[in-house]
């Protein structure tokens, strides 16, 4: 199934809002096999969407919408629909029920813009939304699937997980063609291009129909494998082949499989372990400390923190001597290592990390530039520290950090 994705609006266009919904959209699509080919970004605007339609249609199997179902004059989509397929609109009784319900659990009067959004095209098949007033739209005509959805993140995802995936997963079931599958291999500690000159040409362990993709970030690299097939058990057996063979001669970096990421492996190593993390940070201001509570539970093992931006509350917080501060700066490897030390006898924590570092744009030096940053790591035995140089932009400095130093716990908790 080729599909392809047309997002809807203004604010998408002039970068107001960052359109995260087709991100998700594709990597449902790509998880139940679909083929995503297109992603297409237009202004709210009937002949704009009438074009991409008469389009699109020539070439894919399903084209997914997200955008321009709200209660507004600049919300033309529904509008659009009705033209394209030469419709007519009729109320839908179980949506004005759900929307009268709503207004009245809300204490909100239901005006007749809101009342409106009952109304939906004749041929179409209602995707119920209970997380919104606009429900979500499906129409299948001439071998085409054409889906309508919110443009709200949350309302688009439910109505997708609810209706769309199952309807589209049963449809590329029935085609019985080869469908794609994948493994993401995941690694920290070495640059894309020295990866890639570490594992070789692919073409070399590759067969027909298989790839190899390098995605790169601020965790690392991810590597996904891919291959199309009609079997989905000789699929992953030859999956995990690749993957094996790729192991052997990266496993050094290879931290996860999968969704996984590194906070969320770290975090479960602390867990297994029993051990407890405290930070002490400067230039990241409390961006590491956000990151350990990003996720469900973080209670068992994230006890808290200490944001010693300024040189005094280094001392008076985190004990580090005043002679290490006049000798060496605050951005040095003993104020990070005495801040790593104590802050964990202040927290009373197995690990502590801490940051120190000159995010930018201004501070610098021709001894210490912008960017430079140095993370210490304390435990009972043994306190370590590194510096790293990560250029002048701050806002990628800080998240640099931030993944550097769960890096290095990630490193003392395998070790």
């Amino acid at each position: 199934m080729k599909i392809a994705i047309l997002t809807i609006g203004d604010e998408l266009c002039i970068g107001q809002i960052i359109n995260t919904n087709a991100a998700w959209m594709a990597q449902a699509c790509t998880e139940i096999g679909g083929i995503v080919l297109r992603h297409i970004t237009i202004k709210d605007g009937i002949d704009l969407l009438l074009n991409e339609l008469h389009s699109l249609k020539k070439e894919y199997d399903c084209i997914l919408m997200s955008g321009g179902l709200g209660p507004t004059h600049d919300d033309k989509t529904k509008e659009t629909l009705l033209a394209y397929f030469n419709d007519a609109l009729i109320l839908h009784e179980p949506t004005l029920d759900s929307l009268k319900t709503r207004a009245r659990l809300r204490g909100l009067p239901l005006n007749q813009r809101n009342m409106d959004q009952a109304l939906v095209p004749s041929t179409c098949t209602v995707l119920e939304n209970p997380r919104g007033t606009a429900p979500g739209m499906l129409f299948h005509v001439e071998n085409v699937i054409y889906v309508s959805l919110p443009g709200v993140p949350s309302e688009m995802k439910g109505i997708m997980q609810d209706h769309v995936i199952p309807f589209l997963r049963k449809h590329i079931e029935q085609e019985q063609g080869k469908i794609p599958y994948y493994h993401t291999i995941l690694t920290k500690g070495i640059p894309e291009s020295a990866l890639a000159d570490l594992i070789g040409e692919p073409d070399l362990f590759l067969q027909k129909d298989e790839s190899l993709a390098f995605l790169p970030s601020y965790q690392g690299v991810r590597l996904r494998l891919g291959i199309l097939s009609i079997d989905p058990i000789q699929a992953q057996q030859r999956l995990m082949e690749i993957q094996a063979f790729l192991k052997n001669v990266i496993g050094e970096y290879v931290y996860g499989f999968g969704k996984a990421s590194l906070l969320s492996v770290t975090t479960d190593l602390l867990i297994q372990k029993q051990c407890t993390i405290s930070v002490v940070e400067s230039c990241t201001g409390g961006l590491l400390g956000a990151e350990f509570t990003k996720q469900s539970g973080s209670s068992a093992y994230f006890i808290g923190g200490l944001q010693t931006y300024s040189n005094d509350l280094k001392m008076q917080l985190a004990h580090v001597a005043p002679e290490s501060l006049e000798h060496f700066g605050a951005v040095s490897k003993e104020v990070a290592e005495e801040m790593a030390i104590g802050g964990r006898k202040v927290l009373k924590t197995t690990y502590c990390l801490s940051i120190t570092g000159i995010a930018g744009p201004d501070g610098g030096t021709q001894v210490k530039p912008v960017g430079t940053v140095w993370i210490g790591l304390a435990s009972e035995h043994e306190v370590v520290s590194k510096r790293f140089n990560f250029g002048n932009d701050r806002a990628i400095n800080r998240e640099r950090s931030v993944m550097q130093a769960i890096a290095m716990l990630h490193d003392a908790l395998v070790s």
